[in-house]
């Protein structure tokens, strides 16, 4: 059979009886309706009821207006509505139709303390009783205008502004923990189609026709087909999501975004990949794999923690460097591109290295899976399978 014939029909094989099976399509239908709900629920969530304040009494001069104009600054819908005594302002509160009141001028009558609530009655208040203070000592309407002017806030402006910064920085962080989900399920699959060939001796049967090489190279070219089914199915449904809810991450979200997802996972996968099939190939059984493949998920949970943490600033100096790591660069850099801080050639520069690093790390795992595949009777440590003969 020639070697092209024999990949082929590895691959075909993954991806029959992984794609086409109840299990995969039920997780992804699952995962795709979490997808919609979490944008759902996230939308529902920024549609945040009015602010309701009751007034009792007499109250500062223009405090209603004060703050109205409080609330336009700080983007915050107020409704405002007149009792005629403190007992059923507070009936309106405690029945759910308040969110607090102001008494006299003096008291603000909550259930429980709101701090955002606080946070804008109180300086409106402040500045419509100072009004009133400097109009009673003698101040006359353009005085206390000027007086008030002069004591404004300090205006804020951007020297670089960027309206979708803080969409795109949850963006980043979303797809540090998407890439590395992808990566682990894939990986994951290829542990257990070594593991269920082992264990059921089916490999020395498939071994009598093609060489363990051209099995292995099937196996990971299958799964990453499987992968990258996942990858534009997450990043698909993300996307459409967004669109369909209007969230506010829409503008972070792209098809260029999602084409270097793909890249970035087919890296990720090819490294990590071929040694999840190597280490497993170690084991001849799943309950031995453990100690075989820890050293792998160290690497793997280490990477994961580094990216996490430099997706927090991806403009900083370790966002930078992990970018540069070929074991941290598929799940970094996706983050620094989605946050809009990777330059070009940064991109370009880490695809190289993690792809020369990627073919390295595939060679040295099939010298691994090559030797041990075979050996269904014992657990082999990574330095037996280097040094058996085929």
């Amino acid at each position: 059979m020639s070697r092209g014939r024999a990949v082929w029909l590895v691959m075909r094989r993954e991806m029959n009886q992984r794609l086409l099976s109840k299990a995969f399509l039920i997780a992804q239908v699952t995962t795709v309706g979490l997808i919609f709900a979490i944008f759902g629920l996230v939308t529902f969530l920024d549609n945040d009821d009015p602010v309701r304040v009751g007034l009792v009494g007499d109250q500062p001069t223009n405090a209603e207006m004060t703050l109205e104009a409080l609330a336009e600054q700080t983007e915050t819908e107020v409704e405002v509505q007149t009792f005629d005594s403190r007992e059923s302002a507070a009936i309106a509160i405690e029945e759910g139709d308040l969110d607090a009141a102001v008494i006299d001028g003096e008291v603000m009558l909550m259930d429980e303390v709101d701090e955002e609530v606080v946070q804008l009655l109180t300086p409106a208040w402040q500045q419509a009783s100072l009004v009133d203070g400097l109009r009673d000592v003698g101040l006359s309407n353009s005085d206390v205008g000027t007086a008030l002017s002069d004591a404004a806030p300090l205006s804020i402006e951007e020297l670089n502004p960027d309206p979708d910064s803080g969409p795109r920085r949850a963006v980043a962080g979303a797809s540090v923990v998407l890439m590395f989900i992808a990566v682990q399920v894939a990986g994951a699959y290829i542990m257990m189609g070594v593991f269920e060939e082992k264990s059921s001796k089916v490999v020395e049967l498939v071994l009598s026709s093609i060489k363990a090489r051209y099995l292995l190279a099937g196996k990971v070219l299958g799964i990453a087909v499987l992968g990258i089914v996942q990858v534009v199915l997450l990043a698909g449904s993300a996307l459409a999501a967004a669109s369909i809810f209007g969230s506010s991450a829409l503008p972070a979200l792209s098809a260029s975004l999602l084409g270097t997802a793909v890249i970035w996972f087919l890296l990720g996968y090819l490294l990590y990949g071929a040694v999840f099939a190597a280490g497993a190939s170690l084991a001849p059984r799943q309950e031995d794999a453990q100690s075989t493949l820890a050293p792998v998920t160290v690497i793997l949970m280490l990477s994961y923690v580094a990216s996490i943490i430099a997706a927090g600033e991806p403009d900083g100096l370790a966002a930078k460097v992990v970018s540069w790591i070929p074991f941290t660069a598929p799940f970094a850099m996706p983050g620094r591109i989605a946050a809009g801080d990777a330059l070009w050639w940064e991109i370009v520069g880490s695809m190289a290295v993690t792809g020369v690093a990627a073919v390295v790390v595939l060679l040295l795992a099939e010298r691994i899976y090559v030797r041990s595949i075979i050996h269904t009777d014992k657990v082999l440590s990574w330095r037996e399978a280097w040094s058996l003969n085929t």
